[in-house]
């Protein structure tokens, strides 16, 4: 008896040129399509396709004193000489930002710092109690496509008294986040020494 009814409303439904069969095939096809269509715009929407990088990891760098008392001062060390942002999307106008922490490894006297990463503006660099180094940089002259820049680092440290003895080797650990104007952040790691 199941069987008669099924038949018969399956023939009513094909006289009108609408079965269930046709409506579920239906939207099986389009579901791929509408995801397709709606995922295609927001990948490409936002166009920045940039990479950092560290330059020259474990070069021998020179430190000028935090309170610049003269080149008879300057410490030696290692360290990475610059970082880099290479732009392989469209144009890059908005500001790229970034955050530059240095902390020591083990217990340190003096802290690491930076003094300049121009043609960034460097701001809101301070040492904590514990010889942590933060700072905050800014870039606003953009980025060309496919167009590289280099940001070298010129490095510091802390000058405190008393002073780290003549001939120790401090160690840290720098960490530099860039961020750009779509928010997607990229961090950057080396270790650095200073020789006091």
């Amino acid at each position: 008896m199941s069987e008669v009814l099924s038949a018969e409303t399956t023939a009513r439904e094909e006289k009108r040129g609408l079965s269930r069969r046709r409506v579920v095939a239906g939207v099986a096809w389009s579901l791929p399509v509408i995801v397709t269509a709606v995922a295609a715009p927001a990948a490409a929407a936002s166009g920045l396709s940039a990479t950092a990088g560290l330059v020259g990891v474990g070069s021998a760098v020179t430190y000028l004193p935090s309170g610049g008392t003269g080149s008879g001062t300057n410490r030696i060390g290692t360290g990475p000489t610059a970082f880099h942002i290479r732009n392989a999307g469209g144009a890059i106008s908005s500001p790229i930002t970034g955050t530059i922490n240095i902390t020591p490894v083990g217990t340190a006297g003096a802290g690491a710092g930076v003094q300049s990463v121009a043609p960034a503006a460097l701001a809101s660099s301070s040492y904590s109690a514990s010889h942590a180094y933060n700072g905050s940089f800014t870039y606003t002259a953009g980025i060309a496509s496919g167009q590289t820049v280099d940001f070298p680092i010129q490095f510091s440290f802390e000058t405190v008294n008393p002073s780290p003895k003549k001939g120790d080797v401090l160690s840290y650990s720098l960490a530099i986040t860039v961020t750009l104007p779509d928010a997607t952040t990229q961090a950057l790691t080396a270790g650095l020494t200073v020789t006091f």
